[in-house]
Protein backbone atom coordinates (compact mmCIF):
# COMPACT_ATOMS: atom_id res chain seq x y z
CA UNK A 1 0.00 0.00 0.00
CA UNK A 2 2.87 2.31 0.79
CA UNK A 3 4.74 1.52 -2.82
CA UNK A 4 1.29 2.43 -4.05
CA UNK A 5 0.85 5.82 -2.18
CA UNK A 6 4.54 6.98 -3.12
CA UNK A 7 3.90 6.32 -6.66
CA UNK A 8 0.53 8.19 -7.17
CA UNK A 9 3.05 10.97 -5.40
CA UNK A 10 5.50 11.02 -7.33
CA UNK A 11 3.23 10.83 -10.33
CA UNK A 12 1.19 14.32 -8.77
CA UNK A 13 5.07 15.68 -9.00
CA UNK A 14 5.90 14.42 -12.71
CA UNK A 15 2.34 15.75 -13.96
CA UNK A 16 2.76 18.98 -11.78
CA UNK A 17 6.16 20.01 -12.07
CA UNK A 18 7.76 18.62 -14.83
CA UNK A 19 5.52 19.07 -17.64
CA UNK A 20 2.82 21.94 -18.65
CA UNK A 21 0.12 22.40 -20.64
CA UNK A 22 2.15 24.66 -23.02
CA UNK A 23 5.61 23.00 -24.55
CA UNK A 24 7.66 24.96 -26.56
CA UNK A 25 8.44 21.86 -28.24
CA UNK A 26 9.94 22.66 -32.49
CA UNK A 27 6.84 21.58 -34.58
CA UNK A 28 7.52 18.86 -36.74
CA UNK A 29 6.26 17.78 -39.81
CA UNK A 30 4.03 14.76 -39.36
CA UNK A 31 5.01 11.32 -41.25
CA UNK A 32 4.58 7.57 -40.18
CA UNK A 33 6.84 7.53 -37.28
CA UNK A 34 6.09 11.18 -35.62
CA UNK A 35 6.13 11.20 -31.37
CA UNK A 36 2.71 13.00 -31.26
CA UNK A 37 1.88 14.28 -27.39
CA UNK A 38 -0.78 13.37 -25.58
CA UNK A 39 -2.99 16.53 -26.49
CA UNK A 40 -2.76 14.60 -29.94
CA UNK A 41 -0.26 17.49 -31.45
CA UNK A 42 2.44 16.27 -34.17
CA UNK A 43 5.53 18.41 -32.32
CA UNK A 44 8.96 17.97 -31.99
CA UNK A 45 10.68 14.90 -33.28
CA UNK A 46 10.13 12.20 -35.65
CA UNK A 47 11.08 8.68 -35.81
CA UNK A 48 10.62 5.40 -37.27
CA UNK A 49 8.38 2.44 -35.90
CA UNK A 50 9.36 0.44 -33.49
CA UNK A 51 11.02 -2.61 -34.66
CA UNK A 52 10.93 -6.25 -32.40
CA UNK A 53 14.92 -7.25 -32.09
CA UNK A 54 13.49 -10.50 -30.46
CA UNK A 55 11.20 -12.10 -28.46
CA UNK A 56 11.32 -15.07 -26.24
CA UNK A 57 8.87 -16.80 -23.94
CA UNK A 58 9.81 -14.23 -20.77
CA UNK A 59 11.59 -11.03 -22.87
CA UNK A 60 11.50 -9.37 -25.35
CA UNK A 61 13.57 -6.06 -26.77
CA UNK A 62 12.54 -3.64 -28.62
CA UNK A 63 14.71 -1.03 -30.52
CA UNK A 64 13.88 2.19 -32.19
CA UNK A 65 15.14 5.06 -34.30
CA UNK A 66 14.96 8.43 -33.94
CA UNK A 67 15.88 11.47 -36.93
CA UNK A 68 16.95 14.29 -35.12
CA UNK A 69 17.49 18.28 -36.79
CA UNK A 70 18.86 20.72 -34.33
CA UNK A 71 17.31 23.42 -33.93
CA UNK A 72 18.31 26.99 -32.64
CA UNK A 73 17.13 29.82 -31.36
CA UNK A 74 19.34 33.27 -31.17
CA UNK A 75 21.65 31.27 -30.92
CA UNK A 76 20.46 29.08 -27.75
CA UNK A 77 19.65 25.58 -28.30
CA UNK A 78 16.55 23.56 -28.74
CA UNK A 79 14.82 21.71 -26.82
CA UNK A 80 16.58 17.96 -26.17
CA UNK A 81 15.79 14.58 -25.35
CA UNK A 82 16.38 14.27 -21.66
CA UNK A 83 14.83 10.90 -21.26
CA UNK A 84 13.98 8.18 -23.80
CA UNK A 85 12.77 4.59 -23.44
CA UNK A 86 9.86 2.18 -24.07
CA UNK A 87 6.81 1.65 -22.14
CA UNK A 88 4.30 -1.54 -22.45
CA UNK A 89 1.59 -3.12 -21.51
CA UNK A 90 -1.27 -5.87 -21.98
CA UNK A 91 -3.79 -3.43 -23.68
CA UNK A 92 -3.62 -0.93 -26.28
CA UNK A 93 -1.52 2.87 -26.07
CA UNK A 94 0.48 2.43 -23.21
CA UNK A 95 1.69 4.87 -21.14
CA UNK A 96 4.39 6.06 -18.73
CA UNK A 97 3.59 5.87 -15.51
CA UNK A 98 0.75 3.89 -15.68
CA UNK A 99 -0.16 1.24 -13.25
CA UNK A 100 0.75 -1.48 -16.62
CA UNK A 101 4.53 0.12 -17.15
CA UNK A 102 7.43 -1.89 -16.02
CA UNK A 103 9.30 1.16 -16.44
CA UNK A 104 7.12 3.65 -14.42
CA UNK A 105 9.22 3.77 -11.20
CA UNK A 106 12.64 3.51 -12.89
CA UNK A 107 11.42 6.60 -15.08
CA UNK A 108 9.45 8.59 -12.34
CA UNK A 109 12.68 8.38 -10.02
CA UNK A 110 15.27 9.23 -13.18
CA UNK A 111 12.98 12.64 -13.92
CA UNK A 112 13.05 13.44 -9.89
CA UNK A 113 16.60 12.70 -9.69
CA UNK A 114 17.60 15.15 -12.13
CA UNK A 115 20.44 13.14 -13.13
CA UNK A 116 19.65 9.59 -14.62
CA UNK A 117 17.90 8.42 -17.91
CA UNK A 118 17.21 5.12 -20.06
CA UNK A 119 20.21 4.53 -22.79
CA UNK A 120 20.76 1.52 -24.77
CA UNK A 121 18.17 -0.53 -22.50
CA UNK A 122 19.79 0.01 -19.92
CA UNK A 123 19.43 1.66 -16.79
CA UNK A 124 22.51 2.54 -15.63
CA UNK A 125 23.35 6.34 -13.98
CA UNK A 126 24.49 8.85 -16.63
CA UNK A 127 24.31 12.48 -17.40
CA UNK A 128 21.97 14.05 -19.18
CA UNK A 129 22.28 14.01 -23.37
CA UNK A 130 22.17 17.69 -24.78
CA UNK A 131 21.36 18.41 -28.61
CA UNK A 132 25.02 17.76 -29.43
CA UNK A 133 24.96 14.29 -28.51
CA UNK A 134 22.14 13.77 -31.24
CA UNK A 135 22.18 16.00 -33.97
CA UNK A 136 23.06 12.63 -35.94
CA UNK A 137 20.31 10.95 -34.61
CA UNK A 138 19.59 8.22 -32.03
CA UNK A 139 18.87 4.30 -31.83
CA UNK A 140 18.04 2.79 -28.49
CA UNK A 141 16.88 -0.89 -27.09
CA UNK A 142 14.76 -1.60 -24.36
CA UNK A 143 14.67 -5.08 -22.54
CA UNK A 144 11.17 -6.23 -20.59
CA UNK A 145 10.53 -9.51 -18.46
CA UNK A 146 7.13 -10.01 -19.49
CA UNK A 147 4.87 -13.32 -19.31
CA UNK A 148 4.77 -16.53 -21.69
CA UNK A 149 1.99 -16.71 -24.52
CA UNK A 150 0.88 -13.18 -23.50
CA UNK A 151 0.26 -10.47 -26.00
CA UNK A 152 1.55 -6.93 -25.66
CA UNK A 153 1.91 -3.55 -26.88
CA UNK A 154 4.64 -1.51 -26.63
CA UNK A 155 5.30 2.08 -28.10
CA UNK A 156 8.41 4.35 -27.28
CA UNK A 157 8.67 7.75 -26.30
CA UNK A 158 10.99 10.73 -25.28
CA UNK A 159 10.92 13.35 -22.85
CA UNK A 160 12.25 16.77 -24.20
CA UNK A 161 13.18 20.14 -22.85
CA UNK A 162 15.62 22.37 -21.89
CA UNK A 163 19.44 23.28 -19.54
CA UNK A 164 18.42 26.50 -17.65
CA UNK A 165 20.99 27.67 -14.96
CA UNK A 166 22.55 24.26 -15.46
CA UNK A 167 19.54 22.09 -14.82
CA UNK A 168 16.68 19.98 -16.54
CA UNK A 169 13.39 21.72 -17.22
CA UNK A 170 11.20 19.12 -18.74
CA UNK A 171 8.83 20.37 -21.41
CA UNK A 172 7.16 17.85 -22.55
CA UNK A 173 6.47 13.35 -23.14
CA UNK A 174 5.80 12.60 -26.84
CA UNK A 175 4.75 8.73 -27.60
CA UNK A 176 5.55 7.12 -31.10
CA UNK A 177 2.55 7.21 -32.63
CA UNK A 178 2.21 3.72 -34.21
CA UNK A 179 2.89 1.18 -30.93
CA UNK A 180 3.78 -2.41 -31.66
CA UNK A 181 1.79 -5.47 -31.21
CA UNK A 182 3.31 -9.06 -30.09
CA UNK A 183 2.39 -12.00 -28.55
CA UNK A 184 5.65 -13.86 -26.62
CA UNK A 185 6.65 -17.34 -27.29
CA UNK A 186 5.52 -20.60 -25.74
CA UNK A 187 8.42 -21.90 -24.33
CA UNK A 188 10.30 -25.05 -25.48
CA UNK A 189 13.35 -25.14 -22.53
CA UNK A 190 14.03 -28.57 -23.86
CA UNK A 191 17.45 -30.42 -24.11
CA UNK A 192 17.69 -33.00 -26.75
CA UNK A 193 20.27 -35.93 -26.91
CA UNK A 194 21.24 -39.50 -26.56
CA UNK A 195 18.36 -41.81 -28.07
CA UNK A 196 16.24 -39.09 -28.38
CA UNK A 197 14.81 -38.13 -31.80
CA UNK A 198 17.13 -35.26 -33.73
CA UNK A 199 19.66 -35.94 -30.81
CA UNK A 200 23.21 -34.49 -32.13
CA UNK A 201 26.07 -37.12 -33.46
CA UNK A 202 28.54 -37.89 -31.18
CA UNK A 203 31.85 -36.15 -30.86
CA UNK A 204 33.77 -38.61 -33.41
CA UNK A 205 36.72 -38.04 -31.64
CA UNK A 206 36.74 -40.80 -28.38
CA UNK A 207 35.92 -39.41 -24.96
CA UNK A 208 37.28 -36.13 -24.56
CA UNK A 209 37.77 -32.97 -21.92
CA UNK A 210 39.16 -30.34 -21.72
CA UNK A 211 38.67 -28.93 -25.23
CA UNK A 212 38.45 -25.34 -26.52
CA UNK A 213 34.90 -24.70 -28.95
CA UNK A 214 34.59 -21.93 -31.60
CA UNK A 215 31.90 -21.02 -34.04
CA UNK A 216 32.43 -19.73 -38.06
CA UNK A 217 30.32 -19.47 -40.57
CA UNK A 218 27.37 -22.08 -38.55
CA UNK A 219 29.31 -24.68 -37.90
CA UNK A 220 31.03 -25.68 -34.31
CA UNK A 221 34.67 -26.37 -34.16
CA UNK A 222 36.32 -28.22 -31.26
CA UNK A 223 40.03 -28.66 -30.25
CA UNK A 224 43.05 -29.43 -27.85
CA UNK A 225 41.57 -31.48 -25.76
CA UNK A 226 42.68 -35.00 -24.85
CA UNK A 227 41.17 -38.29 -23.65
CA UNK A 228 41.74 -41.13 -21.38
CA UNK A 229 45.00 -41.62 -22.86
CA UNK A 230 47.99 -39.43 -22.39
CA UNK A 231 47.62 -36.04 -21.69
CA UNK A 232 47.04 -34.14 -24.72
CA UNK A 233 46.54 -36.82 -27.41
CA UNK A 234 44.57 -34.98 -29.74
CA UNK A 235 45.84 -32.61 -32.37
CA UNK A 236 42.57 -33.50 -34.54
CA UNK A 237 40.51 -30.70 -35.38
CA UNK A 238 36.74 -31.51 -35.51
CA UNK A 239 33.72 -29.69 -37.09
CA UNK A 240 30.04 -30.27 -36.19
CA UNK A 241 27.61 -29.09 -38.94
CA UNK A 242 23.96 -28.50 -37.47
CA UNK A 243 22.25 -28.72 -40.46
CA UNK A 244 23.41 -31.94 -41.66
CA UNK A 245 24.29 -33.46 -38.30
CA UNK A 246 27.43 -34.90 -38.63
CA UNK A 247 31.04 -34.10 -38.10
CA UNK A 248 33.79 -34.50 -40.30
CA UNK A 249 37.74 -32.91 -40.35
CA UNK A 250 37.79 -29.89 -42.10
CA UNK A 251 41.09 -28.66 -44.13
CA UNK A 252 42.88 -27.44 -41.79
CA UNK A 253 41.98 -30.21 -38.86
CA UNK A 254 45.63 -31.43 -37.74
CA UNK A 255 47.07 -28.75 -35.49
CA UNK A 256 50.51 -27.94 -36.79
CA UNK A 257 52.60 -28.45 -33.60
CA UNK A 258 54.54 -31.65 -33.06
CA UNK A 259 53.21 -34.99 -31.34
CA UNK A 260 54.73 -34.08 -28.33
CA UNK A 261 54.44 -30.88 -27.97
CA UNK A 262 50.34 -31.22 -27.48
CA UNK A 263 48.42 -29.30 -25.07
CA UNK A 264 45.09 -29.21 -23.81
CA UNK A 265 43.10 -26.76 -21.59
CA UNK A 266 43.70 -24.03 -24.25
CA UNK A 267 41.64 -20.72 -25.60
CA UNK A 268 40.50 -19.81 -28.90
CA UNK A 269 39.04 -16.99 -30.00
CA UNK A 270 37.49 -15.81 -34.00
CA UNK A 271 38.69 -12.16 -35.44
CA UNK A 272 36.66 -11.56 -38.86
CA UNK A 273 37.99 -9.58 -41.19
CA UNK A 274 41.58 -9.41 -39.46
CA UNK A 275 43.57 -7.11 -40.92
CA UNK A 276 46.52 -8.60 -41.44
CA UNK A 277 50.03 -7.97 -43.26
CA UNK A 278 49.99 -6.50 -46.85
CA UNK A 279 46.37 -5.20 -45.69
CA UNK A 280 44.78 -8.32 -46.03
CA UNK A 281 41.04 -8.49 -44.23
CA UNK A 282 40.53 -12.42 -43.34
CA UNK A 283 38.44 -14.68 -41.30
CA UNK A 284 40.76 -16.08 -38.73
CA UNK A 285 41.16 -18.33 -35.71
CA UNK A 286 43.76 -18.20 -32.71
CA UNK A 287 44.22 -21.04 -30.72
CA UNK A 288 47.07 -20.71 -28.02
CA UNK A 289 48.01 -21.21 -24.51
CA UNK A 290 47.15 -24.67 -22.47
CA UNK A 291 49.30 -27.35 -20.80
CA UNK A 292 51.73 -28.86 -22.58
CA UNK A 293 51.65 -33.23 -22.40
CA UNK A 294 54.31 -33.09 -19.51
CA UNK A 295 51.76 -31.26 -17.14
CA UNK A 296 54.40 -28.88 -15.92
CA UNK A 297 54.93 -26.03 -18.43
CA UNK A 298 52.53 -24.10 -19.84
CA UNK A 299 52.06 -23.10 -23.48
CA UNK A 300 52.60 -19.23 -24.71
CA UNK A 301 52.38 -20.14 -28.15
CA UNK A 302 49.33 -18.96 -30.43
CA UNK A 303 48.68 -20.13 -33.65
CA UNK A 304 46.56 -18.58 -36.71
CA UNK A 305 44.16 -20.41 -38.77
CA UNK A 306 43.25 -17.91 -42.03
CA UNK A 307 39.97 -19.44 -42.95
CA UNK A 308 40.21 -17.05 -46.55
CA UNK A 309 44.36 -18.49 -47.30
CA UNK A 310 44.48 -20.40 -50.77
CA UNK A 311 47.95 -20.97 -50.97
CA UNK A 312 47.49 -24.22 -49.05
CA UNK A 313 49.57 -23.11 -46.03
CA UNK A 314 46.90 -20.95 -43.42
CA UNK A 315 48.53 -21.61 -40.16
CA UNK A 316 51.03 -19.48 -38.68
CA UNK A 317 52.69 -19.75 -35.93
CA UNK A 318 52.32 -16.01 -34.67
CA UNK A 319 54.48 -16.29 -31.37
CA UNK A 320 57.70 -17.41 -33.57
CA UNK A 321 56.77 -15.92 -37.25
CA UNK A 322 59.37 -13.24 -39.03
CA UNK A 323 59.03 -10.13 -36.78
CA UNK A 324 55.93 -11.72 -34.44
CA UNK A 325 55.86 -10.95 -30.87
CA UNK A 326 55.52 -13.38 -28.01
CA UNK A 327 52.58 -13.62 -25.94
CA UNK A 328 53.85 -11.27 -23.64
CA UNK A 329 52.41 -12.96 -20.72
CA UNK A 330 53.48 -16.20 -18.37
CA UNK A 331 51.94 -19.20 -20.14
CA UNK A 332 48.89 -19.74 -18.60
CA UNK A 333 45.84 -22.95 -18.47
CA UNK A 334 42.23 -22.55 -17.71
CA UNK A 335 42.20 -18.87 -19.52
CA UNK A 336 39.36 -16.79 -20.95
CA UNK A 337 39.11 -16.02 -24.49
CA UNK A 338 37.07 -13.97 -26.90
CA UNK A 339 37.17 -11.20 -29.86
CA UNK A 340 35.69 -7.81 -29.60
CA UNK A 341 35.57 -5.70 -32.67
CA UNK A 342 38.26 -7.40 -34.65
CA UNK A 343 40.63 -7.44 -31.29
CA UNK A 344 41.83 -10.20 -28.98
CA UNK A 345 41.22 -10.62 -25.59
CA UNK A 346 43.39 -13.05 -23.26
CA UNK A 347 43.34 -13.64 -19.78
CA UNK A 348 42.56 -14.71 -16.20
CA UNK A 349 44.03 -18.59 -15.81
CA UNK A 350 47.12 -21.00 -13.97
CA UNK A 351 50.35 -20.76 -14.59
CA UNK A 352 51.18 -24.33 -15.48
CA UNK A 353 54.83 -24.80 -13.38
CA UNK A 354 53.41 -23.09 -9.75
CA UNK A 355 50.13 -23.31 -10.53
CA UNK A 356 49.46 -19.56 -9.88
CA UNK A 357 46.25 -18.00 -10.57
CA UNK A 358 46.56 -14.94 -12.16
CA UNK A 359 43.95 -11.85 -13.17
CA UNK A 360 46.19 -10.58 -15.83
CA UNK A 361 44.33 -9.40 -19.20
CA UNK A 362 45.52 -8.94 -22.56
CA UNK A 363 44.58 -7.86 -26.17
CA UNK A 364 45.78 -8.92 -29.41
CA UNK A 365 45.55 -6.00 -32.40
CA UNK A 366 46.32 -8.14 -35.45
CA UNK A 367 46.74 -4.61 -37.56
CA UNK A 368 48.82 -2.97 -34.94
CA UNK A 369 52.56 -3.16 -36.61
CA UNK A 370 53.72 0.08 -34.70
CA UNK A 371 56.73 -1.65 -32.26
CA UNK A 372 57.71 -3.47 -36.01
CA UNK A 373 55.83 -6.96 -35.37
CA UNK A 374 54.39 -8.00 -38.77
CA UNK A 375 51.56 -10.47 -37.12
CA UNK A 376 49.95 -7.96 -34.81
CA UNK A 377 50.61 -7.31 -31.10
CA UNK A 378 49.58 -8.21 -27.77
CA UNK A 379 49.19 -5.17 -25.26
CA UNK A 380 48.41 -5.81 -21.67
CA UNK A 381 45.38 -4.22 -20.23
CA UNK A 382 44.17 -3.85 -17.16
CA UNK A 383 43.87 -6.86 -14.56
CA UNK A 384 40.34 -8.30 -14.00
CA UNK A 385 38.96 -6.53 -11.61
CA UNK A 386 37.26 -9.76 -9.95
CA UNK A 387 40.56 -10.74 -8.69
CA UNK A 388 43.13 -13.74 -9.58
CA UNK A 389 40.88 -16.21 -11.49
CA UNK A 390 41.19 -19.35 -13.30
CA UNK A 391 38.77 -22.46 -14.97
CA UNK A 392 36.15 -19.37 -15.34
CA UNK A 393 33.02 -19.11 -17.80
CA UNK A 394 32.55 -16.17 -20.53
CA UNK A 395 29.78 -15.67 -22.93
CA UNK A 396 29.35 -12.76 -25.36
CA UNK A 397 25.99 -10.73 -26.11
CA UNK A 398 26.25 -7.93 -28.70
CA UNK A 399 29.21 -6.23 -28.08
CA UNK A 400 29.31 -6.75 -24.51
CA UNK A 401 31.61 -10.19 -22.78
CA UNK A 402 30.49 -11.65 -19.45
CA UNK A 403 33.17 -13.63 -17.31
CA UNK A 404 32.05 -15.44 -14.17
CA UNK A 405 32.76 -17.83 -11.77
CA UNK A 406 35.90 -19.94 -11.81
CA UNK A 407 38.29 -20.74 -8.71
CA UNK A 408 40.11 -17.53 -7.20
CA UNK A 409 43.71 -17.49 -5.77
CA UNK A 410 43.10 -18.90 -2.11
CA UNK A 411 40.66 -22.03 -3.46
CA UNK A 412 37.60 -20.59 -3.11
CA UNK A 413 35.19 -21.03 -6.11
CA UNK A 414 33.10 -18.07 -7.20
CA UNK A 415 29.70 -17.44 -8.79
CA UNK A 416 30.19 -13.51 -8.98
CA UNK A 417 29.16 -11.81 -13.16
CA UNK A 418 31.48 -9.27 -14.81
CA UNK A 419 30.51 -7.48 -18.09
CA UNK A 420 33.23 -6.00 -20.26
CA UNK A 421 33.09 -3.48 -22.75
CA UNK A 422 35.52 -2.05 -25.32
CA UNK A 423 36.89 1.22 -24.75
CA UNK A 424 37.97 3.71 -27.45
CA UNK A 425 41.90 2.50 -26.80
CA UNK A 426 40.68 -0.98 -27.39
CA UNK A 427 40.88 -2.08 -23.23
CA UNK A 428 38.60 -3.00 -21.63
CA UNK A 429 36.13 -1.25 -19.29
CA UNK A 430 34.54 -3.47 -16.64
CA UNK A 431 31.09 -3.73 -14.25
CA UNK A 432 29.72 -6.70 -11.65
CA UNK A 433 26.56 -7.81 -12.61
CA UNK A 434 24.01 -10.34 -11.37
CA UNK A 435 25.68 -12.69 -9.72
CA UNK A 436 25.02 -16.54 -10.76
CA UNK A 437 22.74 -17.93 -8.85
CA UNK A 438 23.48 -21.37 -9.22
CA UNK A 439 26.33 -22.76 -6.47
CA UNK A 440 29.95 -21.25 -7.00
CA UNK A 441 31.70 -23.56 -9.37
CA UNK A 442 34.58 -24.17 -11.82
CA UNK A 443 34.56 -25.32 -15.48
CA UNK A 444 31.28 -24.92 -16.35
CA UNK A 445 30.02 -24.17 -19.93
CA UNK A 446 29.11 -20.92 -20.94
CA UNK A 447 27.37 -19.13 -24.36
CA UNK A 448 24.92 -16.97 -25.65
CA UNK A 449 21.60 -17.71 -27.64
CA UNK A 450 20.44 -14.20 -29.03
CA UNK A 451 20.19 -11.89 -26.68
CA UNK A 452 20.53 -14.18 -23.37
CA UNK A 453 23.57 -15.87 -21.82
CA UNK A 454 23.42 -19.10 -20.39
CA UNK A 455 25.54 -21.12 -17.77
CA UNK A 456 25.16 -24.25 -16.66
CA UNK A 457 27.35 -27.91 -15.58
CA UNK A 458 30.60 -27.35 -14.05
CA UNK A 459 31.91 -28.53 -10.60
CA UNK A 460 30.87 -27.33 -6.95
CA UNK A 461 32.40 -28.18 -3.73
CA UNK A 462 30.00 -30.86 -3.55
CA UNK A 463 29.20 -31.96 -6.85
CA UNK A 464 29.61 -32.49 -10.11
CA UNK A 465 26.51 -30.21 -11.52
CA UNK A 466 23.76 -30.38 -14.52
CA UNK A 467 21.78 -27.02 -13.66
CA UNK A 468 21.60 -25.10 -16.27
CA UNK A 469 20.50 -20.62 -16.49
CA UNK A 470 19.70 -18.03 -18.20
CA UNK A 471 20.96 -14.34 -17.97
CA UNK A 472 18.83 -11.83 -19.43
CA UNK A 473 21.35 -8.68 -19.63
CA UNK A 474 18.71 -5.62 -20.53
CA UNK A 475 16.98 -6.73 -16.79
CA UNK A 476 20.28 -8.26 -15.19
CA UNK A 477 17.94 -11.04 -13.92
CA UNK A 478 19.06 -14.70 -14.05
CA UNK A 479 16.30 -17.69 -14.28
CA UNK A 480 16.81 -21.45 -14.28
CA UNK A 481 16.17 -23.67 -17.19
CA UNK A 482 15.42 -27.15 -18.10
CA UNK A 483 18.72 -29.09 -16.38
CA UNK A 484 21.19 -30.56 -19.06
CA UNK A 485 20.05 -33.51 -20.46
CA UNK A 486 22.78 -35.54 -20.20
CA UNK A 487 25.36 -37.02 -17.30
CA UNK A 488 26.53 -34.01 -14.56
CA UNK A 489 29.80 -33.25 -16.11
CA UNK A 490 32.40 -30.91 -15.90
CA UNK A 491 35.34 -29.56 -18.11
CA UNK A 492 32.78 -29.67 -21.13
CA UNK A 493 32.75 -27.78 -24.39
CA UNK A 494 29.80 -25.88 -25.61
CA UNK A 495 28.18 -22.79 -28.08
CA UNK A 496 25.48 -21.33 -29.30
CA UNK A 497 24.38 -21.74 -32.77
CA UNK A 498 21.95 -19.77 -34.95
CA UNK A 499 20.01 -22.36 -37.46
CA UNK A 500 17.86 -19.70 -39.16
CA UNK A 501 16.36 -16.61 -38.38
CA UNK A 502 13.56 -18.74 -35.97
CA UNK A 503 16.26 -21.21 -34.68
CA UNK A 504 18.48 -20.92 -32.29
CA UNK A 505 20.53 -23.72 -30.44
CA UNK A 506 22.92 -24.06 -27.36
CA UNK A 507 24.99 -27.45 -27.64
CA UNK A 508 27.26 -28.63 -25.08
CA UNK A 509 29.04 -32.16 -24.75
CA UNK A 510 32.11 -33.97 -23.98
CA UNK A 511 33.70 -33.21 -20.51
CA UNK A 512 33.91 -35.58 -17.64
CA UNK A 513 32.51 -36.15 -13.79
CA UNK A 514 36.17 -37.13 -12.14
CA UNK A 515 36.34 -40.66 -13.46
CA UNK A 516 34.39 -41.31 -16.88
CA UNK A 517 35.20 -39.19 -19.90
CA UNK A 518 32.37 -38.60 -22.60
CA UNK A 519 31.81 -37.81 -26.08
CA UNK A 520 28.01 -37.64 -26.41
CA UNK A 521 26.69 -34.25 -27.08
CA UNK A 522 22.95 -32.65 -26.61
CA UNK A 523 21.23 -29.59 -28.34
CA UNK A 524 19.11 -26.85 -26.14
CA UNK A 525 15.94 -24.80 -27.30
CA UNK A 526 15.16 -22.26 -25.29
Amino acid sequence: MKKVIYLILLITSVYSCKFDDNPYSVIREFDSGTYITPDGKVKYISGTPDSLVSVTDNYAVIQENISYVKKTETGMLADSILIYGHVYSRTPNPVVCGYDSVSKIDLIERLNQNSNYWINGTSEPSDFITSDDLDAGLTFRSGFGLHYETEYYVRSFVVTGKFVGGKPEYKDIAYNQRELQFTTKSPVDLWVGGDMLEAPADFPDNEYRGGTAFTYDGYLFVAQGHDEGPMGTSIIIDRYDPITNTWDNPPFATYPIAQDANFTNAVSFVIEKAKLDNNREHDCVYIGLGITNNEDEANVEFYRYDFDDNTGNPWLNITTAYDAQPFPGIGVEDAVAFSINGIGYVGLGTTGYADAVVPRFYKYDPSDRSAGHSQGTWTQIADFPGGPRTKAVCFKIGDNVYVGCGEDDNGNYKNDLWMCSQADDNSLTWVQRAAFPGTPRIDAVGFAIGENGYIGTGLDVDSVRSDFWRYNPFLNKWDQRAFYGGEPRYQAVGAGIKINDNDYRGFIGTGWNGTDYFNDFWHYRP
